[in-house]
């Protein structure tokens, strides 16, 4: 056990001037050659503060005003920014947490250790006493009765915000609070291209606010929403029931106000008729169901059938999991979503180059996973992102009350 907690406390250390070298080098230098290296440490020292923490309810040696302490500063580093993310603003936040780590973990040691020739590890004599205590033990599972359920939802909830930031290239976020969507303004010349992070259920209010982002003027909103012009669909579903159990609302319908075109009227020689109206022009720019895959129409057939014909949405929801673990392959799924993401975005992205020739103002209201690509071609057509700003879609609170 002595090996382990040294093997810690030195990787504890090491991390923290590993990183404030990195953040004094990225002060000074654009490449900073360090990072990849610090993220390795910085996994090895979570990974091993686990077992750590655990076996100070076994071995009552292992002295907890010391690792406790630790433990908690290294939990606290990747969540503090999540917490509070205007700490990320700061450029020194990353250099006074990183001197704070070596400072920490030097003080701390030196408490249990005043041999200079092994200043950083625990001496042998700490570890001479019997290891097990059954009050100690029971102690410790007792406060963790209360700590464990906490730190794994807080897990979770970290876990998650960090696929989901992933997956939509940021504008879909999870923080304690609830669910942020994004909304982000992009400039080239004269013209204007806002993106809306979208998600089917969330607060009435986050629909609210999303209806009145559009700008005044030349402006059109490219808004998703895949039609069944040919009937394909046999279960058709709404996101209705799902809504209703977490209290929350749901998008059926346009948000915006507005005159409604069709694509002919896209393509039309010169600029848009500007006659008296209240809105913007709005567009379809989405696909119809006619153009999916056979194994995409039988997921969205699934989804209706399932959702449609239980009357609890739990119940329907895992009835569908449970059938898509029995028929929904890894080949079946990279058609999905090929189908679902990529050739709607193509879609889109062929109305906004259509649209950028008309209109000064170019609204994409669309799901968060969809907000990745769609960037990514925004940028590639020589937009430069202006402004961000970020709503609450879902209070985390407000739903399970």
């Amino acid at each position: 056990m002595r090996f382990f907690a040294n093997m810690f406390l030195l990787l504890f250390i090491a991390d923290g001037s590993l990183s404030l070298l990195d953040e004094l080098a990225s002060l000074l230098f654009p490449l900073v050659p360090f990072s990849g290296l610090r993220d390795l440490l910085a996994n090895a020292v979570i990974l091993i503060a686990i077992p750590i923490y655990f076996s100070l309810g076994i071995d009552r040696r292992l002295p907890k005003r010391l690792f406790l302490p630790l433990i908690l500063f290294v939990i606290w580093c990747p969540l503090s920014v999540w917490f509070f993310p205007l700490l990320g603003a700061f450029k020194l936040y990353g250099l006074f947490m990183a001197a704070l780590q070596v400072g920490l973990g030097t003080f701390l040691v030196s408490r249990f250790n005043d041999n200079p020739a092994a200043p950083l590890t625990l001496p042998p004599a700490l570890f001479e006493a019997p290891y097990f205590d059954l009050r100690n033990t029971l102690v410790f599972a007792g406060v963790n009765v209360f700590v464990l359920p906490a730190a794994l939802l807080t897990g979770a909830l970290f876990v998650g915000n960090s696929y989901a930031t992933e997956a939509t290239g940021g504008f879909m976020n999870v923080s304690p609070r609830g669910l942020h969507m994004a909304e982000r303004t992009y400039r080239r010349g004269d013209r204007t291209v806002k993106l809306a992070a979208m998600i089917h259920i969330g607060e009435k209010e986050y629909y609210d606010e999303v209806a009145r982002l559009v700008p005044a003027g030349n402006t059109i909103v490219l808004a998703e929403g895949v039609t069944d012009e040919k009937g394909k669909l046999k279960n058709k579903f709404d996101y209705r029931k799902v809504a209703n159990l977490l209290g929350l609302a749901s998008q059926e319908k346009l948000l915006f106000k507005g005159r409604l075109i069709e694509p002919k009227e896209l393509q039309a020689p010169g600029k848009p008729e500007r006659k008296e109206q209240a809105g913007p022009d709005i567009l379809r720019a989405d696909v119809d169901l006619s153009v999916f895959r056979p194994e995409t129409m039988m997921l969205l057939d699934a989804m209706g059938k399932q959702l449609g014909e239980n009357p609890s949405a739990v119940d329907g929801l895992l009835k569908l999991n449970r059938w898509a673990e029995k028929n929904i392959t890894p080949a079946m799924y990279a058609v999905i979503m090929d189908d679902i993401l990529q050739r709607r975005n193509k879609v889109v992205v062929q109305y906004l180059d259509q649209a950028l020739k008309r209109y000064q103002n170019v609204v994409i209201p669309w799901g968060a996973l969809h907000m990745k690509g769609i960037e990514a071609e925004v940028l590639a057509r020589g937009f430069v992102l202006q402004e961000e700003q970020k709503r609450l879609s879902i209070d985390f609170k407000r739903a399970l009350q």
